[in-house]
């Protein structure tokens, strides 16, 4: 892709725009629509590139550019380069989570959150397993994803920017480290 078309810009706190819900986006997607959305394909798979400029990132929501439409690109690889997910999803939907409860070991990060702002450490309590559907920009169609472990993880900080929430509202912040014997870490 020529990154020369492509103006990334990301949003960080305390922009109140992160904290707005979301609209839903019309199909099929207008021009502006689509290049938004390879805007933040060319974002997130150039983040994990060598010497890229930009902040290295599995996902991105279009609030985090100051745009409240429904949408959120995912890419995950492996550790060996493999793709294990990458999907654009568009007015997705949880169509239903477990109640077993996973977080990461070190707790998550974002975009949206400088490294250097305070109250970000600490366990992020997310469902362990996840049903999305939305429409897949990719396949041009309705798609369901049905995910765990880590993805499922990443799915759901995706769609939480999406109601205008960000991982730091789940951290505890009294006992931000406190791990009920039924919470799952990797």
């Amino acid at each position: 892709m020529n990154d020369q078309k492509f103006i990334v810009n990301i949003v960080q706190l305390p922009n109140k725009i992160l904290r707005e819900k979301s609209q839903d986006v019309v199909l099929p997607l207008s021009p502006e629509d689509v290049h938004l959305a390879e805007t933040m394909i060319y974002h997130v798979e150039d983040s994990i590139k060598p010497n890229s400029k930009f902040r290295p990132a599995v996902g991105v929501a279009a609030i985090q550019y100051g745009i409240p439409k429904n949408m959120f690109y995912v890419y995950i690889e492996d550790g060996f380069g493999n793709v294990i997910f990458r999907d654009l999803l568009i007015n997705p939907k949880v169509i239903s989570k477990s109640n077993a409860l996973i977080a990461l070991k070190e707790g998550e990060g974002c975009l949206s959150v400088k490294e250097s702002d305070p109250n970000q450490k600490g366990y992020v309590k997310r469902s362990l397993r996840i049903i999305v559907e939305g429409y897949s920009y990719f396949e041009k169609k309705v798609v369901r994803h049905d995910q765990s472990n880590y993805v499922a993880i990443v799915l759901q900080h995706e769609l939480d920017h999406l109601e205008g929430k960000l991982f730091i509202d789940r951290i505890d912040h009294k006992n931000p480290w406190k791990k009920e014997k039924d919470l799952y870490t990797i």
